[in-house]
This record gives C-alpha cells, structure tokens and sequence, in this order.
C-alpha cells in the first residue's frame, strides 16, 4: 500500500505540473507489485479523481472539437486493446507495457520537427492508437503527446486539452473493463487507498507547476518512465 501510494503521488506530482505523464510514470511500476489485469485498472481509477480537479483548474482553456475528435477515433481502438488486456498472459501484458512506455521515453526525447499539414487526419491516428494501446496498457498518452509536440500547441492549451481528453476516455475505458470483468473489490479497495498519495501529489504538483521549468519536468518524467520500464522487464 505504500509502495502504491509513493508510486500513484510520484505519477499525480509529473502529471499536475504536465498534464500528462500519469500511466506512463505509474504503469511500469505498479506492474511490478500487481499483475497487470489489475495493475492498470488501479492506474485508471487513482487518474480520475486527480483528473477531475485537473479539469476545473483549467476547463476554460480546453478545445472541446480538438479532444471531441480524439475521443471519437480513440473509442474505436480500446474495445480491441481491452480484450487483450482481459486474456493475454500476464508476462507478455508485462513485456507490452514496459516495451511500450520505454518506447514512447525514447520517442520523448526527439525534436518535433516542422507541424504537419493535415491535423485533422493525424488527430484520427494519434487517438486510434491512443485507444488501441490505452485499452491493453492503460497507457493512452504517447500519440496524443508526440502529435501535439509535433503540431507545436501552445503550453497552456497542450496541456488544458490533454487533461481533458484523459478524463473522457479514461471514464469511459474503465466501463469497459467493468464489462470485461476487470473491476474487481481489490481493485477498488487498492484505487481508494490510493487516495492520499495522489492527493498529496497534485498539491505538490499545482505548487510546482508555476515554479519549475516545464523543461526539466518533461526530462523527469522520460527518466523515471525509462527506469521504471527497464525495472519491469528486468523483474517481471
């Protein structure tokens, strides 16, 4: 329970000062004290509640046609991506998760490049993946991020639209692993336990986010994403 809540308070903290960051932190380490048909429903529940204050702090700067068409394109991935999630074997989830977030670590760290052309077109793409991925690993955010630093958004508003488009699609993943029998007592038990580390990482991460460099959050958050990947393949 410790361990949960160090790990969920280390993941709300990057994601507070981000708006993105929460699975990718989080997942890599949670799989290694729980297996991952429960580890990633946890990761989901614990995101809500940060998630929703997240939205009220910056709901105004949001783009609701932008997340509207990333939510649409990512609903048509998850159904896939959760299946997986319910049936595969728990060392290959394990595999996938980590090669995923080490993956998108790595991705992090080039340069953008010049913005694409047809937006609208890729917006389809980044949330497609984002659904098929998010719905196996719970890990929804490298599309979304790597287009969005791509596409050059301004700070605030990249941020703002993230948050918001998590929330959505989160709430709406974890009906379907209701569905799929993912939800389970010590699921939601674990995800209320959680509570006070994620609490205690938004406040820090609200009071950070002013003070501290975008940055050198963004590069904190790729190192502790890679050694937790690295740390869930070596010990799975």
């Amino acid at each position: 329970m410790v361990a949960v809540n160090l790990i969920l308070g280390i993941a709300s903290l990057v994601t507070s000062v981000t708006g993105f960051g929460y699975g990718l932190v989080a997942a890599p380490f949670i799989i290694l004290i729980l297996p991952p048909y429960m580890a990633v429903p946890v990761v989901l529940m614990s995101w809500l509640p940060l998630a929703l204050l997240l939205v009220v702090d910056c709901f105004r700067e949001i783009n609701l046609p932008r997340i509207g068409q990333l939510y649409i394109c990512a609903m048509v991935g998850v159904p896939a991506g959760t299946y997986v999630l319910a049936y595969a074997d728990d060392d290959t989830m394990r595999i996938v998760i980590s090669a995923i977030t080490l993956l998108a670590a790595v991705s992090m760290l080039r340069r953008p490049g010049r913005p694409l052309r047809r937006e609208s077109f890729f917006l389809c793409v980044a949330g497609l993946l984002s659904g098929l991925v998010g719905g196996g690993s719970g890990i929804t955010g490298p599309p979304v991020v790597l287009l969005g630093l791509k596409q050059q958004w301004e700070q605030r508003a990249f941020r703002a639209d993230l948050i918001g488009y998590f929330f959505i699609l989160h709430a709406s993943m974890l009906i379907l692993y209701h569905n799929f029998g993912l939800l389970e007592q010590g699921t939601l038990t674990l995800s209320l336990w959680s509570l006070p580390g994620v609490l205690m990482g938004y406040f820090a991460g609200m009071r950070l986010k002013n003070l501290v460099s975008q940055s050198l959050y963004r590069y904190l958050a790729i190192g502790i994403v890679g050694l937790g990947s690295i740390l869930a393949l070596l010990f799975r």
